[in-house]
């Protein structure tokens, strides 16, 4: 029995969180099917709790984080203007710029894919979280801590089947995936992980903040 990973008790839970993300092109995602059936292959039969294309995304910032339990709609309601004012100067600022994935990690709840942050496409992604850490205030339980830049592919779904050598044989597998990033969003999550939201802002890059229907800015 393998015992180093763990259920995601929050996979396809109702939550509520605000953050901003980008979410993968229609390309991103075909692209990203082989990779999936790599990895569940590995994986079987225990399973895997495959992030449904359509809702596969970047995380960029958690503004009021899914993970800790305070009033997250006043916290935003309370920042919100703040946040959009910085990604709007951020976003007209910025350049469209594509982040290249180049590597898999199996992590204690996840299987992620991981970017060359190196590049100027990641050097992009790092200042966004910078300059929305310097304008917002902590939220209850503490601000976020990033030390990578990655997508989530799957969580699993009988953490104890998966096979010994199970991060071995998912680091070793070839990825180089693309993610153009053209716009970011400002999401309200309602069920975890982005499986159900409501877009509140979208902002192209190196264009005006566009508000969708319904966004507080």
């Amino acid at each position: 029995m393998n015992t180093g990973f763990s259920l995601d008790s929050f996979w396809q839970q109702p939550a509520r969180s605000y953050g901003v993300a980008a979410l993968a092109s229609a390309g991103t995602q075909a692209a990203l099917q082989p990779v999936l059936t790599q990895v569940a292959t590995i994986a079987a039969p225990c399973g895997l709790c495959l992030v449904p294309p359509a809702h596969q995304h970047l995380s960029l910032y958690a503004a009021a984080p899914v993970r800790q339990d305070f009033d997250k709609d006043a916290y935003w309601a309370a920042n919100a203007a703040t946040v959009l004012a910085a990604l709007r100067d951020w976003a007209a600022a910025q350049k469209p710029v594509t982040l290249r994935f180049t590597s898999l990690r199996a992590t204690p709840t996840a299987v992620i894919a991981m970017a060359d942050d190196r590049a100027e496409a990641g050097a992009a992604v790092w200042s966004l979280r910078r300059r929305l850490a310097e304008v917002l205030p902590p939220p209850p339980g503490g601000a976020p801590r990033y030390d990578l830049i990655h997508l989530t592919l799957a969580r699993y779904a009988a953490p104890s089947a998966l096979p010994a050598d199970f991060a071995a044989r998912i680091a070793a597998l070839p990825v180089d995936l693309e993610f153009p990033l053209r716009d970011v969003i400002v999401l309200r999550e309602t069920r975890y992980p982005a499986l159900e939201f409501d877009i509140l802002a979208t902002l192209p890059l190196g264009a005006p903040l566009q508000a969708s229907p319904g966004s507080v800015a």
